[in-house]
């Protein structure tokens, strides 16, 4: 009797850590898909942000070229999005800001005028704070404000720096404005 009591615990012993690695491969598998998943929406959307931000830096040494040649890769960038591989969240932002956003980015590639292209960086910037705030970022993305811009009515941009490096004014008042928010 003892001898069988003894082989019935070795048994469910086995069994219990059998279903206790499956059930750790299972989550891992689990978990592994979600990461893929996450990784993939960042990489959908990596190029959109990568280009506004040269843009950005573009407008900040008023350099309505550059400015515009980036536009013209961020209007790529915004067509190859696979808007399937966006998470729910960041997909319903995606359809609200996409016609803007191509707007945007081809009036911007459409001129080397940084007055005119500066104008359009203003509801460019609106449009993206919007997609970076639902999207989880694994560097923070400052929001920073000028009050001066836009006749005066303020506008934002957003940054991966701390410091104001102000696309707005570029050299005239560079560090013009503040950070009102930092995402993460």
């Amino acid at each position: 009797m003892r001898k069988s009591t003894s082989k019935l615990l070795v048994a469910i012993t086995i069994m219990l850590s059998i279903i206790a690695s499956y059930a750790q491969n299972t989550k891992t598998k689990t978990q592994n898909a979600s990461d893929s998943e996450q990784a993939e929406q960042t990489d959908q959307l990596a190029a959109v942000f990568n280009n506004y931000f040269a843009i950005k830096d573009a407008l900040v040494k008023t350099d309505g070229a550059m400015a515009s040649a980036k536009s013209t890769l961020m209007l790529s960038a915004i067509n190859a999005v696979k808007m399937d591989k966006l998470e729910m969240k960041v997909h319903m932002v995606w359809m609200k800001v996409i016609a803007d956003l191509k707007e945007d980015a081809e009036h911007i590639s459409d001129t080397k005028d940084a007055k005119h292209q500066r104008d359009h960086f203003n509801t460019l910037s609106k449009n993206i704070y919007a997609l970076i705030k639902a999207s989880k970022q694994t560097t923070p993305t400052y929001y920073q404000f000028c009050p001066m811009a836009n006749k005066g009515k303020g506008a934002n941009w957003l940054s991966k720096e701390s410091a104001i490096k102000n696309p707005y004014y570029g050299s005239m008042m560079l560090t013009c404005g503040k950070t009102v928010e930092t995402l993460k």
